[in-house]
């Protein structure tokens, strides 16, 4: 119950004094204003502390500027953990700040008191607040939700009710400095200012202490049910009152209330300021039936009014009583009897989306003053793929999670790629977005969010409130998103959260974080990240990647004693370790002894390949030996990353610029692959191969990529290509077969990329001039075969990756590929790393144009193997015109733990061929043995 009234504290104690020798009927309490950075602040909370029956108002003034209010809001707790016991109202005192500054400060201040109890009201005084000028630049409706009530003088009441009427219809209003006249007993003052505030937006009066006595308040005991119960004001006219001295109506002096106690459904009237030796004649409207009595309220003396009526027909009463001059109380209903309990009926009122805001960040806080350590087990898995028809990898690392005031540290316990345990100390990049200095709900000075109220609905066993939140600044480092907040508790249930247009290797990241009670402590549930869901567009080799996360939280320990002795040993020990910062994660590592930040995450990785492939098309099994190398900071310039694969004959790489001249979404890289072993380009007809025309081609080419973000999930891109192709006859080429020109290419083409959710859509098309392009080929006549020197491809693709459960995953796609002007030399093929892969078909078939669907399936076995699965179904044609012919494969991967901390790797396929490539095969090998170094 808030206090209606209060004694202003002079410093001395002497009001506390006063109220705990006074015993009043009521609670009032005792304002005091305190300086927190007073060095004697101790001195003067122990004269509350002591007397804790006293209820508080304390007043205190705000931080002159906001970079001074962590060093304030310290001494703010410590002034709320002192008082919190007895504490009313905390009221904050305002001059030169900011509006901005008031905002964050009153924030900050409710968030802190509310988080310790409801009950406590917040309120916003001094001279910001007194003036009505200022008043209104520094409050905005935004901060409702946080302010109870406004302080000023008696002097600025009236303007203050007007003015809260339309600006904060929900607060009310706090009158301090009130006093009594020279020639007007304490007593009678003190009654007549309860009497005047109660049914009005008057909360609570503050008087000075030379006003008022031991006496005064302990003769406050009439005023206890009117002050005790919820009054509110009735309209006379309304009721019909009348009131009159024989005659004439009260002398000027006179004074009344007519009030209604919605708790007895009483009428009340309440008069003084008039003396006369006739009685005052009173007539109204009263509902209820029952007694009338006066009440003297300086004395308490109660005495049944005279000459009462009540016509039942009309419900009108008449009746008089004493004109004193003294306050006097007229209650029309006592003794009445009223059928059944009072009861409310109401509407319950919609939360506003500030308050719910305001009571998450209460409860949160209150969860984190409860929280001060916790340690649980994370279990992180990362999948990305590559390419598109590359089964991909599973990155799984296990670790334990430890989090304090002081920061958030992982250790990380094991790590294993597809399933094979890898040394733990193996590097291995973290991919991260940028460290976010702002999150949704998080109280801060430089508010970075709106938020807008959608809707309730129900997630498992809450009901929760949807609130979408979007930044207010073009600020990428934001998110965007919805969180479910519950009813109830107002706990986090869910975060939908994106954030784009970064400017790391992670240039977007779309995640859902899920929320669940794990222990309850001072009975309040705790609500802890349990699960996080995301998917992180990054930039590698001048290509989107989608890198699926999973991480599950479990066993938590909350406020473990060995907290310190556990975390102590794992920063002496030669575990890897990674600590939270602004910038994201970082490697925590040991140097001297001591754990420090790197500010350089893991730069580099390398692996080495060794394998051989088997495919109809090549004479013999192509052997593979190469290093495949990726340095995020080429040069130790992390604007510049390097991506290569040698393998002996074979050079492809990558350099890309994540951000091209400064510009945050523009980025660009250059391609480059060479061999320099000749391959064969076979041709076949209805029977089968052509010897006659195989040719040997070397090739090699190089290009430049530019891309623009142009939004979180879209992305543009224009690429130009240069390549050169020499031809030359092979051992079964006929000596009239004309070898065509070696010819440099030329192309542009422009592509648009779109991933959300799991699915990913393609659409690309490139144009192509070869120079110096001239006949080639021969029949039987002597007459050469003429091409265009043009030509063009167009592709699109849409995929789908679907996770069942943590150990199996689902991969569909749809493609096709198309063009026009196309030959024997640039028509599509199924080579291993081709777009166009289908397991079991030689790299030798050839189309124009080709649909396709493929669909994948992976498993994970006993966390040692993983299995893959492939079904793809193709349709070609050479021309359009042309009948399709069907390109059916299927395909399966095995992942195995091989020695030395190798994985070995096993992927073949079968394929059933169109008539003409019948002699050629249809069984596709490739076994790999891959080993991370260091």
């Amino acid at each position: 119950m808030l206090p209606r009234l209060a004694v202003e504290d002079s410093g001395d104690g002497d009001a506390v004094r006063m109220v705990a020798a006074a015993r009043p009927p009521f609670p009032v309490a005792v304002r005091a204003s305190l300086d927190l950075a007073d060095a004697r602040l101790d001195q003067s909370l122990a004269r509350f502390t002591n007397n804790q029956d006293v209820p508080l108002w304390i007043a205190i003034g705000a931080p002159p500027s906001v970079d001074r209010i962590d060093d304030w809001r310290r001494r703010l707790r410590t002034v709320l953990d002192r008082t919190s016991r007895g504490l009313a109202i905390l009221e904050l005192t305002f001059d030169q700040q900011s509006p901005d500054a008031v905002r964050f400060t009153t924030q900050v201040a409710a968030t802190e008191v509310r988080a310790r109890r409801d009950g406590i009201r917040v309120a916003l005084g001094g001279p910001a607040i007194e003036d009505e000028s200022r008043r209104s630049n520094v409050y905005s409706s935004e901060l409702a939700p946080y302010v109870d009530l406004f302080v000023v003088s008696e002097a600025a009441r009236t303007s203050t009710l007007a003015w809260a009427e339309r600006h904060a219809p929900e607060a009310g209003i706090l009158v301090i400095g009130r006093g009594s006249r020279s020639d007007e007993p304490a007593e009678q003052a003190l009654i007549e200012g309860i009497v005047n505030g109660v049914g009005t937006r008057v909360a609570a009066e503050s008087w000075r202490p030379s006003a008022l006595s031991v006496s005064a308040l302990q003769a406050l005991g009439p005023l206890a049910g009117l002050v005790a119960h919820a009054v509110t004001s009735l309209d006379p006219d309304a009721v019909g009152l009348s009131l009159r001295v024989g005659d004439a109506p009260p002398l000027s002096g006179f004074r009344h209330r007519l009030l209604f106690d919605t708790e007895s459904f009483s009428t009340l009237l309440v008069y003084w300021g008039s003396r006369s030796e006739q009685p005052l004649s009173m007539s109204l409207r009263v509902p209820l039936a029952g007694t009338a009595a006066t009440v003297d309220l300086l004395s308490g003396v109660r005495t049944p009014v005279s000459n009462y009526a009540r016509d039942e027909a009309t419900e009108r009463v008449t009746a008089t009583a004493p004109l004193t001059g003294r306050p006097v109380l007229v209650d029309f209903n006592e003794g009445a009897v009223v059928v059944g309990q009072p009861t409310s009926v109401s509407a319950q009122r919609q939360l506003t989306v500030g308050e719910i805001v305001s009571r998450h960040r209460r409860q949160q806080l209150a969860q984190d003053t409860l929280v001060k350590t916790y340690i649980a087990d994370a279990r992180v898995r990362e999948f990305f793929r590559p390419m598109l028809t590359d089964a991909g990898y599973d990155v799984v690392t296990e670790n334990r999670y430890y989090v304090a005031e002081d920061g958030v540290e992982w250790e990380r316990l094991s790590f294993s790629v597809n399933n094979r345990k890898l040394p733990n100390d193996m590097p291995y990049p973290m991919l991260q977005p940028e460290k976010m200095f702002a999150l949704p709900l998080q109280l801060r000075f430089d508010e970075g969010y709106t938020y807008r109220l959608t809707g309730t609905t129900r997630i498992g066993a809450f009901d929760c409130y949807e609130v979408q939140f979007d930044p207010v600044r073009d600020d990428p480092a934001l998110y965007r998103g919805t969180v479910w907040i519950d009813r109830r508790t107002f706990a986090r249930i869910r975060v939908h959260a994106v954030q784009g247009g970064l400017s790391g290797m992670v240039i977007s990241n779309d995640e859902m974080q899920h929320y669940a009670p794990v222990v309850s402590a001072g009975n309040q549930p705790i609500f802890l990240l349990q699960e996080l869901e995301g998917r992180q567009i990054a930039l590698l080799a001048g290509r989107n990647i989608t890198i699926e996360k999973q991480v599950a939280f479990s066993d938590f320990r909350i406020n473990d004693e060995r907290f310190d002795e556990e975390r102590t040993a794992v920063r002496s020990s030669d575990r890897v370790m990674y600590k939270e910062t602004l910038n994201g994660l970082r490697p925590y590592v040991k140097r001297d002894g001591l754990r420090v930040v790197v500010d350089q995450p893991t730069q580099s990785v390398r692996a080495l390949a060794l394998g051989v492939v088997v495919d109809p098309s090549y004479r013999f099994p192509l052997p593979i030996f190469g290093i495949n190398y990726v340095d995020f900071a080429l040069g130790g310039n992390e604007d510049t990353q390097l991506a290569m694969l040698f393998a002996g004959v074979l050079a492809a790489g990558n350099i890309q610029r994540p951000q091209l001249f400064g510009v945050r979404n523009l980025h660009a890289s250059l391609d480059f692959f060479a061999i320099a072993a000749p391959s064969t380009d076979r041709v076949y007809s209805s029977a089968g191969e052509l010897e006659a025309e195989r040719l040997l081609t070397w090739p090699l080419s190089t290009g430049v990529n530019v891309g623009w973000q142009a939004t979180t999930f879209q992305k543009l891109s224009v690429n130009y290509q240069f390549r050169f192709d020499a031809y030359a006859h092979d051992t079964t080429t006929a000596e009239t077969f004309e070898t065509p020109s070696s010819t440099i290419t030329n192309g542009v083409g422009l592509g648009w990329d779109y991933s959300r959710g799991g699915y990913n859509l393609g659409v690309n098309a490139a144009w192509f001039a070869r120079s110096g392009w001239k006949p080639w080929g021969g029949q039987p006549d002597g007459t050469l075969e003429t091409t265009s020197g043009s030509y063009a491809k167009y592709a699109a693709s849409i995929s789908r990756d679907i996770f069942l459960d943590v150990v199996q995953k689902v991969n569909v796609n749809a493609a096709w590929f198309g063009g026009s002007r196309l030959d024997r030399f640039v028509r599509y093929q199924f080579g291993l790393f081709d777009a166009t892969r289908i397991h079991g078909v030689p790299a030798s078939v050839r189309f124009g144009e080709l649909a396709m669907v493929r669909g994948s399936y992976s498993v994970n076995v006993f966390d040692q193997y993983r299995i893959d699965l492939f079904l793809e179904h193709g349709w070609g044609r050479d021309d359009r015109g042309d009948s399709w012919q069907l390109v059916p494969g299927v395909g399966g991967a095995f992942n195995l733990p091989g020695p030395w901390n190798t994985i070995i790797r096993a992927d073949v396929g079968r394929s059933w061929l169109p008539e003409r490539y019948s002699t050629l095969g249809s069984t596709v090998l490739q076994v790999m043995l891959l080993k991370p170094l260091r």
